[in-house]
């Protein structure tokens, strides 16, 4: 029995020693190291690049892996670990550690809007100042156009794009357009500027977590022609609000979509995982509007703002629809002058949307049917939706299908960068950070 317990710890004593040894070695293998040891440092300059040290380092730039390299490996994903804070470098201690790190601008808001963004292809960035006709005047800036390079990658798959591996690209459900910088009202009262964002694909079932409306409703583009979506067809439909005990109800914040994209176990939001804590909760004015939407988008804008009727219901929450003065103000500057709802539209100078100079100069126009988030004051049972046919705006019974991209604001502390030719096109939309 004595030699029995004298091999068994014995063989204790060999398995302690075993995982002690793993231990050490895999603690021995790592260390960290300082810009002051090993790492050179280059910042975006321009069009170009200057190197720095630990001593001129500044916050607001952040790593491009795929320019980066160490140990003369280029594109180092698996093996930098970056620490912003301590500005150190986690690497295999067998090898040289000789690392040259690239950092990029990193533009916060402000900086994107008023000086970064402005060289707009394919439509306009416009601040909508009260001297401006038509505008919005409330200072905030937002994209008109055809097709501006507006494009953000946002979302769980995005991280590798937006560090910059070499190679990565934006998964087609990260793609987002931004619509502004626009003044939003928070919970707490307060009013500021945030990014405000729409899904440049319509969202899918799984997206939000049910089925399409009675299972079969789906949707192709009527203008495939203008590429504003790479999916443009078999898009998924879905009711505003569903019927429930055989009556309608446009209130939105007990409507299906309202928990589709908010509330519900397998929502919209819960989709996005730790993404979600980039996005700003804020008060979305839901109240309707009495009349068929006879006005221009400035017009729209104050009814939804309570400067005349509109914004005396408030919902918190993150994630909405489009107002339909955001596809007023989407539209070129011409078109602002222009009321929302369906008009003669036969001339360029029509009283509605209906002309196609809107649906070819809107870049929120997708030849597809889709939901805004403003139901019709005059009756419990319409929303607004987007008309696929040229673009205007009309209201229907909530249980109708229409497609679906859901709209947020980025809170403040988020910022977008550029570099290796990103110019917020489709193919290259900006970085978030």
């Amino acid at each position: 029995m004595k030699k029995k317990i004298g091999i068994i710890s014995v063989l204790l004593v060999i398995v302690i020693v075993v995982i002690l040894a793993i231990l050490l070695t895999k603690k021995e293998n790592n260390k960290s190291i300082n810009l002051d040891n090993g790492i050179a440092y280059y910042y975006q300059n321009g069009s170009g690049y200057t190197q720095g040290t630990s001593s001129t380092w500044t916050t607001g730039y952040v790593l491009n892996v795929g320019k980066s390299s160490c140990n003369g490996t280029t594109n180092p994903k698996d093996i930098l670990n970056w620490d912003l804070v301590n500005k150190t470098v986690l690497m295999s201690a067998d090898k040289n550690n000789n690392c040259k790190l690239y950092f990029d601008k990193a533009y916060t808001a402000t900086e994107f809007f008023t000086t970064f963004a402005k060289n707009v292809s394919n439509g306009e960035l416009i601040q909508h100042t009260t001297s401006l006709s038509n505008s919005a005047g409330d200072n905030g800036y937002r994209y008109s156009g055809n097709n501006p390079n507006n494009f953000i990658c946002f979302g769980p798959g995005s991280e590798n794009y937006n560090k910059g591996v070499l190679n990565a690209t934006c998964p087609n459900e990260n793609l987002y357009r931004i619509i502004g910088y626009i003044p939003v009202e928070l919970p707490d009262g307060t009013t500021t500027n945030l990014i405000k964002v729409i899904k440049s694909e319509f969202a899918t079932a799984s997206d939000l977590g049910k089925t399409a409306a009675d299972g079969t409703v789906t949707f192709n583009s009527e203008y495939k022609d203008l590429i504003r979506v790479k999916n443009a067809e078999n898009i998924d439909g879905f009711h505003w609000n569903d019927r429930v005990d055989n009556t309608w109800d446009n209130t939105w914040e007990t409507s299906t979509l309202y928990k589709a994209l908010n509330t519900n176990n397998n929502s919209f939001i819960k989709s996005l995982g730790n993404w979600a804590n980039k996005i700003e909760n804020v008060k979305w004015n839901v109240d309707g509007y009495d009349k068929n939407p006879d006005l221009t988008p400035k017009q729209m804008h104050d009814v939804e703002n309570n400067k005349n009727q509109g914004a005396s219901v408030q919902v918190n929450a993150k994630i909405g629809l489009m107002y339909p003065s955001d596809l007023g103000f989407a539209s070129s500057q011409d078109n602002w002058k222009r009321i929302l709802n369906y008009g003669d539209g036969k001339e360029y100078n029509g009283t509605g949307y209906s002309s196609k100079e809107n649906s070819e100069n809107n870049w929120l126009v997708n030849g597809v049917d889709e939901w805004t988030i403003s139901r019709k004051g005059d009756l419990n049972c319409d929303a607004f939706h987007v008309r696929s046919w040229h673009g205007y705006l009309y209201s229907s019974y909530v249980t109708s299908a229409y497609g679906v991209r859901p709209v947020f604001y980025l809170n403040s502390s988020i910022t977008l960068s550029d570099g290796d030719g990103i110019d917020g096109s489709v193919d290259k939309p900006y970085r978030v950070n």
